[in-house]
């Protein structure tokens, strides 16, 4: 019986295709969960990116307190040392009557959902969205008569996410936002101003839950509860 003998073309393209075959294997982690995914923070449209993917990566790389806080500081980078995060009325933990709160309760209360999903009392955390476009913040300062309104703040940006999926995964309890709104506003970070930091973050209302509160329901074993983003951050501050 004769032999055929490969051609170097083909066995060319067959090795192309394995590669191929093992980049999209289903058992490699996803991309959403890998670090080298942060981008530098050259443009708005990459902070929130880097925002999304620190949230995402836990299930691979959070396994210690000491991971969580690692990823905390890296979480502190995405925002301005004056930043607000502002919750709809009501959602705001005690102890926080203007509405509002800091960088620094920003990052510690994502730093104890890290903490959490390394001792393993929180089992996974999924987020997406949809962000819009990059436009100047265009409010106006309201000054009183005779001076000129002119704009709040004029070398910042805007950007309107839409279409929030945020999943806080307990074995008890799913924490759902659900086709969630929010408006990021950005300006140059103060210690490099090549690079973008986020100043002011406003949840939205318009999410799954009713205007009197969260709405629950059971799915199979677990409860479905659909929530907001402030109320998710004020449980674990």
């Amino acid at each position: 019986m004769t032999r055929k003998i490969a051609s170097p073309a083909y066995v060319i393209v067959a090795i192309a295709c394995l590669i191929l075959a093992g980049c999209s294997d289903s058992t490699k982690p996803h991309p959403r969960k890998c670090e080298n995914c942060l981008l530098p923070r050259t443009s708005p449209h990459n902070v929130l990116n880097n925002l999304r993917i620190i949230y995402s990566v836990a299930d691979d790389t959070v396994n210690t307190p000491e991971d969580a806080h690692a990823l905390a500081a890296k979480y502190r980078e995405l925002f301005h040392p004056d930043f607000k995060f502002y919750f709809i009325p009501g959602d705001q933990p005690p102890g926080f009557p203007e509405g509002w709160w800091g960088r620094d309760d920003e990052v510690a209360a994502f730093d104890s959902l890290m903490v959490d999903r390394a001792a393993g009392i929180v089992t996974d955390v999924r987020l997406s969205w949809s962000p819009g476009a990059v436009v100047p913040d265009n409010r106006m300062t309201n000054p009183p008569p005779p001076e000129v309104p002119a704009l709040l703040h004029p070398d910042w940006m805007h950007i309107n996410v839409t279409s929030i999926l945020l999943d806080i995964v307990t074995p008890n309890t799913t924490y759902r936002v659900s086709n969630g709104q929010a408006d990021f506003y950005f300006a140059p970070d103060p210690a490099d101003t090549t690079l973008w930091v986020i100043t002011e973050w406003y949840d939205d209302p318009s999410s799954g839950v009713s205007p009197n509160g969260v709405r629950s329901r059971s799915s199979g074993s677990t409860l479905l509860s659909m929530t907001r983003w402030g109320r998710i951050k004020a449980l674990f501050r």
